[in-house]
């Protein structure tokens, strides 16, 4: 029996040489529709920090996340399948 309760999944992001202060974001898409926008405030020269999206079980599928920079461009797409 499959449980009704929902999945987390979460991103890591570690910048080193990140001229500091900054902020990165987090884009989750379901498929190619943004389910979630995270800002994430970047605060020293290297710093580590994470996103995070609760998956409900009728979100199975193709997921990503776009890392964008400070002034929106992308950095990173982590594509990922949610599966049970």
């Amino acid at each position: 029996m499959l449980s009704r309760s929902p999945w987390v999944r979460y991103t890591v992001l570690q910048l080193s040489l990140a001229h500091s202060p900054t902020e990165a974001t987090h884009v989750w898409y379901f498929g190619d529709i943004e389910r979630a926008r995270v800002n994430l405030a970047i605060k020293a020269y290297s710093w580590r920090t994470y996103s995070s999206k609760i998956i409900q079980k009728h979100e199975m599928g193709n997921w990503h996340v776009d890392v964008l920079g400070p002034e929106g461009e992308l950095l990173k797409t982590l594509q990922f399948k949610i599966i049970i």
